[in-house]
């Protein structure tokens, strides 16, 4: 009895243990940023990935802005050369405003979901292509006391991003 009590707790709790658990260091182009990242999937269904860098508002295309965040990801289909999945993704956005030549700075909290698919090659290396997409939500309301005047700034609400990455396994 004792046996089939530890077989059965093994089955449902400790699959993911068994699981490849893997961590890469790559890089992703959105529609307005490009961001080094690193992704750690813990499990065979659990990840996480963690990233930063430059961004441009869809005004103006200067990438005068900076964005950090993470995705939590979690594996819908799982096969041993390509993964799909679904995330949850938080970022803050310090946003540089040029209003009628007078520089405002604001930070935005931005929060999303995202859905994507990503293939290994292993060729030489492991390597991951993936692609996302997804919705993300983010609006912050600022004002602007030289001319007295409140704006508003929404973030771009598509979330379309083409990531590389190169993963070792642990």
């Amino acid at each position: 009895m004792r046996a089939i009590s530890l077989f059965i707790l093994l089955f449902f709790f400790g699959i993911n243990s068994f699981a490849q658990k893997m961590s890469g260091y790559g890089a992703e182009l959105s529609v307005l940023s490009f961001k080094p990242n690193v992704r750690i999937w813990t499990s065979k269904t659990t990840g996480f990935e963690l990233f930063t860098g430059p961004s441009s508002e869809i005004g103006s295309f200067k990438p005068n802005d900076v964005e950090a965040g993470f995705k939590f990801l979690r594996t819908i289909i799982y096969n041993r050369t390509d993964r799909t999945y679904f995330g949850f993704v938080g970022k803050w956005k310090w946003v540089k405003v040029d209003i009628e030549e007078i520089d405002t700075k604001i930070s935005l909290p931005v929060v999303g979901l995202l859905i994507g698919k990503e293939w290994y090659s292993k060729r030489i290396n492991l390597k991951g292509y993936a692609v996302e997409l997804g919705y993300q939500y983010g609006v912050k309301e600022y004002h602007i006391p030289i001319i007295n005047r409140s704006k508003s700034f929404d973030e771009f609400p598509l979330i379309l991003n083409l990531r590389y990455s190169f993963y070792k396994k642990r």
